[in-house]
């Protein structure tokens, strides 16, 4: 079953993603559509506005061919965050879902790309293993230890 905006805390979102940017004096410029931390926040106070869940073409719209840095400590903690927010949803599993875009937006950072989600989160830790044994070794821990 997909994740209810009630269910949804949208703030803690922000807080967990907000950290990941190393700010703008890393960068240069701050240009939050080609920035994946900028969409994902963009993508939470659309939901946000909006009262739902999804954001339309929120997916394909990903920037994925953003190279900046990040810090990846933060980025591990906001995929933990965001698969326990995961309900397994399995086969209603829904690319625009914003809990699916910012899980991909932090693929991105850490891995460089976009991971096929299963909708399950242990599921989805164990199909890591295959290209990223220590990674999603790391990432399995984190879950198993947090709430």
């Amino acid at each position: 079953m997909a994740v209810a905006f009630k269910d949804i805390n949208f703030s803690r979102l922000v807080d967990k993603l907000s950290p990941c940017c190393l700010s703008k004096e890393t960068c240069g410029v701050c240009d939050r559509k080609n920035c994946l931390v900028g969409y994902g926040t963009e993508c939470i106070k659309e939901c946000m506005i909006n009262k739902v869940t999804y954001v339309m073409n929120g997916y394909e719209n990903i920037p994925i061919t953003d190279t900046k840095v990040y810090d990846k400590e933060n980025i591990m903690n906001g995929i933990i965050d965001i698969l326990k927010l995961c309900k397994n949803c399995k086969e209603n599993h829904f690319n625009n879902c914003i809990v699916n875009i910012l899980r991909s937006c932090y693929e991105v950072i850490l891995l460089g790309e976009e991971k096929d989600y299963k909708g399950s989160a242990l599921l989805y830790i164990n199909d890591l293993k295959a290209s990223n044994p220590e990674i999603a070794d790391e990432l399995f821990k984190r879950y198993m230890t947090r709430e």
